[in-house]
């Protein structure tokens, strides 16, 4: 009774499609660091099969970059399903039962999250705090990639919960949200 009176108004359908379009809008913005990455790891192999000469700042680059990507792309990847599932049980379920152990799982995948998001938030304000450094000759600053992690696992907490909510209201009314 609750449940269906809290999915009658538009707010949770306002709130989850602002979640949404927020996942969708990191992950294409993420998306448009690889090809300056692309160019990173070209260069870095000319550099190093060509020329004999390597380069640490392209290499600290490539993984920088391939970092932001990772984790400001985690919650769009959610949303098209695009995460890696095995599904030898989930696909004999009918709808209604795999939108059922989806709603179950997400309390196992909002404990891991949240502890990912406590745990990288303490790391992210120490690296800051400290203005860390790679500590290699090039030596960039370590903490933008800290705190891209924590936006990132937010964003991700963030999907989880609307999947959670358009898991839920479809177990309940048998249709999507």
């Amino acid at each position: 009774m609750i449940a269906s009176h809290f999915f009658r108004d538009g707010q949770m359908r306002t709130f989850v499609r602002i979640i949404e379009a927020l996942s969708t809008w990191s992950g294409k913005l993420a998306s448009l660091l690889m090809l300056p990455v692309i160019c990173c790891v070209v260069y870095e192999v000319v550099m190093r099969y060509l020329f004999h000469r390597p380069t640490i700042w392209v290499t600290e680059t490539i993984v920088f970059g391939c970092a932001f990507v990772y984790v400001l792309g985690a919650a769009w990847a959610m949303l098209e399903k695009r995460h890696v599932k095995i599904d030898m049980l989930y696909e004999k379920l009918p709808k209604r039962g795999q939108r059922l152990l989806d709603f179950i799982t997400f309390f196992g995948f909002a404990l891991y999250i949240g502890f990912m998001l406590w745990v990288g938030t303490e790391y992210a304000w120490e690296s800051l705090q400290l203005r860390e450094t790679t500590g290699s000759n090039w030596s960039p600053p370590v903490y933008p990639v800290k705190i891209a992690f924590v936006i990132g696992v937010l964003l991700l907490m963030l999907q989880g919960i609307a999947k959670a909510i358009r898991d839920l209201y479809f177990v309940i009314k048998g249709k999507e949200l």
